[in-house]
């Protein structure tokens, strides 16, 4: 059964309530009615046999009329023609067929009580009126001796039998539409009312609505829609509250070993028992904690604040280069794409290309390069090491913040774990990509893909 709306439903309802009962008495009289006649012709029938098995009228065939509830006349010619609507010749001047009956009747003499049964004859005789009750109560069947007369079937018992279906058609739509609107609209309403206050207290499990009434089943989808999305925003809410706590968390031991390595340092300086290897290494712990600092920093911004970038034509080469001299300048620059250009936020993008320099220059061997290179209409770089690699089940990881491939690539060359995080972050603010792989002859492989403009800046 489809679902339709509720006025719809209700408007079927109203159209079955006043169309099936008027059907359903109009069927009951007619039952009631071909019964009644059936019966007729059963009693008849019953009755020819009885006088033709016995020929005439005898006690046998009066008591066998008398069970059949039926009067014969064996011999009365005035009273056949009276009821076959013939009347006699004093009545043809009548002014219609009805006065002229009543007239012939009113003339004809009165049947000799020898041929009709007693209930015919009491009839006819004790009544001053007999003869228009005979017609107008009776019916009258013809058989070989005899005319047989019926009382005609009551219009009350199909009056009644089609009042009565009438009120019982009713009574089961209604009782129908009582079930159906208890089933699919007070009840289903009665488990959402339920299931909000469960929402409102907390309870996100909400039980699917069956109904057939459009609306009531477009309020269930709705309800369990949005507590799917409220679980999912609370699982997101909760996710990122454990993410914070072990964002805090990580950063506060990332920062707790140069501290005290600072500290230990500044305080050999202070006494005098210092060398010019504590003033370094307090020098190098600063450095570390500075970076550390701004990458949470610049981490948080992007967060929760989101990056204030602007777009403008940015030299890639160039920008490669400036960014490997930045970071060591031993790093080999592969310029295969002179003259590309791209669409970005230059400090932003030299942050993204600064990290995965550093971040290749933590765990290479030897050897770090960044290539600038075409890919049909965007441009490539393409950052590459000879370190140990990333394990093929640490690759999707290792944009998520605090993540270290400590398997293959030593965690503890410093920093946060939170470098590649911030360049995912920056990429996608700029409609770009970065992905991380393997490269095929060792070691790690970053490549940063964006849309190339022409022409390109000189």
């Amino acid at each position: 059964m489809r679902r339709l709306p509720l006025s719809a439903w209700l408007g079927l309802g109203l159209v079955l309530a006043v169309t099936l009962p008027p059907f359903g008495a109009a069927a009951a009289w007619w039952a009631v009615d071909n019964r009644q006649h059936a019966d007729l012709d059963r009693r008849t029938e019953q009755a020819a046999a009885l006088i033709a098995q016995f020929g005439s009228l005898d006690p046998h065939v009066e008591r066998g009329l008398a069970a059949l509830h039926v009067e014969a006349d064996f011999g009365t010619p005035a009273v056949k023609d009276v009821l076959a609507g013939q009347p006699s010749k004093d009545a043809m001047g009548a002014k219609d067929a009805k006065a002229a009956k009543a007239a012939a009747i009113a003339k004809e003499p009165m049947p000799s009580p020898d041929v009709m049964t007693p209930g015919l004859r009491a009839l006819l005789m004790s009544a001053p009126d007999g003869k228009h009750v005979l017609q107008a109560d009776f019916l009258r069947r013809s058989v070989d001796g005899a005319d047989l007369f019926l009382r005609k079937p009551s219009t009350s018992a199909r009056i009644a039998a089609a009042g009565l279906t009438a009120l019982l058609v009713l009574t089961i739509l209604l009782a129908t539409g009582y079930v159906l609107l208890r089933r699919w609209v007070v009840r289903p309403l009665a488990q959402l009312s339920s299931d909000v206050a469960g929402v409102a207290g907390g309870q996100m499990a909400v039980s699917p609505v069956a109904s057939r009434a459009r609306e009531v089943a477009e309020i269930g989808a709705a309800l369990n829609g949005m507590t799917k999305g409220l679980r999912a925003a609370l699982a997101e809410r909760d996710a990122a509250e454990e993410q914070r706590k072990f964002l805090v968390t990580s950063i506060a031991h990332d920062l707790r070993t140069p501290l005290f390595t600072l500290r230990g340092s500044l305080e050999a300086i202070e006494l005098g028992i210092g060398n010019g290897n504590h003033l370094r290494r307090a020098q190098d712990k600063a450095t570390l904690i500075d970076g550390l600092v701004t990458d949470l920093f610049t981490y948080s911004r992007l967060e929760y604040a989101g990056p204030a970038l602007k777009r403008e034509p940015v030299d890639a080469v160039a920008l490669a280069r400036e960014a490997a001299r930045a970071v060591d300048d031993r790093i080999e620059v592969v310029a295969s794409a002179a003259g590309a250009c791209v669409s970005a936020d230059r400090d932003a993008l030299m942050r993204v290309l600064v990290n995965l320099l550093d971040n290749a220059a933590r765990y290479a061997s030897s050897r770090v390069e960044i290539a600038v290179e075409h890919d049909g209409d965007d441009v490539l770089f393409v950052v590459t090491d000879d370190g140990p690699g990333i394990d093929a089940e640490d690759l999707p990881h290792v944009f998520e913040p605090l993540f270290r491939a400590d398997r293959t690539r030593n965690s503890a060359t410093g920093g946060a774990g939170l470098g590649l995080a911030i360049v995912d972050r920056l990429t996608a603010a700029q409609e770009a990509t970065v992905t991380a792989s393997t490269a095929p002859t060792g070691g790690a492989r970053f490549a940063v893909r964006y849309p190339n403009l022409r022409p390109s800046v000189p």
